[in-house]
């Protein structure tokens, strides 16, 4: 029998290094041949570096606003059906999920990227986003 070979691109580790910088949490791929899926810990992953922000997005007296780290389409929610997993008004902590963006059927969360009080949502849900697209304002 022939040993397999690795899959193009650096294998398995480089996949799961992909998803770890990109914030993807789950993967699954094939190639001639190979099929892999990776379900990454998020809680063993650093947090995304956040883009840095634009003056004319957050001035000094206003809201801080938060931009988006991904291209694709916004949800408050996990899955269909289910509760908001932030709403305008509540107090999150640096961190906490708020939101997801899907694209290509990969899904990446959204985390607070300070502690503070939701103000209002910049994307309705369900809205496509692109990358550096303000979210959300944070009172």
């Amino acid at each position: 029998m022939d040993q397999p070979t690795v899959p193009p691109g650096g294998g398995i580790r480089a996949l799961a290094d992909l998803c770890q910088r990109s914030g993807v949490e789950e993967l699954e791929a094939e190639h001639e041949g190979w099929s892999v899926r990776l379900r990454l810990d998020p809680q063993a992953m650093p947090s995304p570096v956040s883009p840095p922000s634009r003056p004319d997005t957050e001035p000094s007296n206003g809201p801080h606003v938060q931009l988006s780290q991904w291209v694709g389409v916004f949800h408050r929610t996990a899955e269909q059906g289910a509760d908001p997993l932030a709403r305008e008004g509540q107090h999150v902590r640096e961190g906490d999920i708020i939101g997801v963006v899907v694209a290509m059927q990969l899904q990446s969360d959204v985390r607070a990227e300070r502690e503070g009080e939701i103000g209002r949502f910049l994307v309705d849900d369900g809205g496509p986003v692109e990358y550096g697209q303000p979210l959300l304002e944070f009172t």
